[in-house]
């Protein structure tokens, strides 16, 4: 055989293994792109299953809370229930942030068991002193949280504390509007909206997303947007 034809059949191999490594390392990134959309999928039904066991567990201590007793009999007819309603009637996503912050939840709980019972005895007081209880008022809230779990909570933590209570909300554009007991100036009607704001701070420092956060960075004093003309 020539040296000409040993060097042309050289270059075919090497031009053939060239090839064949291009096509292996093709195929290595085609099933690499293919594993990124199922570790995707994967996480996201995981979050969904999560997301869906918080629902039930919460649902059943809902219940046990409604039969304050917890036997055998309330904790089976409440899981049964959960499941009934999670799979009948239609409920939104609730859309959990992924982050927890142990502190700020420390904080919020001192602070809520501080104004309950702080609250709870200036309502007693209205019922016991001479002078006639203050007109109640409708307080506007333009939240700065995105999320419908930390709606839900300021509205149920407002709701506890004795004095305020929640009557409607906006979903959309992010508003709560709250009754007050005693509320008939401007300085207590800014007094109720600074609570307000503070429980979402708290609430957003404990549990909020990302999102939340930046939002409480961008708007730090809400009550002041509000004396410049913002609604």
């Amino acid at each position: 055989m020539s040296p000409d034809r040993d060097q042309g059949q050289t270059r075919a191999d090497g031009q053939d293994r060239v090839h064949g490594q291009d096509r292996a390392a093709a195929q290595d990134r085609a099933m690499g792109q293919d594993r990124v959309p199922a570790n995707r999928a994967r996480m996201s039904r995981g979050r969904g299953f999560i997301q869906q066991l918080v629902l039930l567990v919460s649902l059943v201590l809902l219940w046990l809370m409604l039969w304050d007793s917890i036997t055998v009999v309330t904790v089976v007819t409440g899981i049964l229930l959960a499941f009934v309603i999670t799979r009948v009637f239609y409920l939104p996503p609730v859309v959990l942030s992924g982050r927890f912050n142990v502190w700020h939840a420390l904080v919020f709980g001192l602070w809520f068991l501080y104004s309950v019972l702080h609250a709870s005895i200036e309502v007693a007081w209205y019922a016991f002193r001479r002078k006639a209880v203050g007109a109640g008022s409708v307080v506007a809230c333009d939240l700065r949280t995105s999320s419908d779990l930390v709606l839900t909570l300021i509205a149920d933590t407002a709701s506890l504390i004795p004095g305020s209570i929640i009557i409607d909300s906006d979903r959309a554009m992010g508003m709560l509007y709250l009754h007050f007991l005693d509320c008939d100036s401007e300085e207590k009607v800014r007094k109720a909206k600074a609570q307000v704001y503070y429980i979402e701070e708290l609430l957003i420092r404990t549990l909020g997303s990302h999102r939340d956060l930046a939002a409480l960075r961008a708007r730090p004093d809400p009550l002041a947007e509000t004396e410049g003309g913002r609604s």
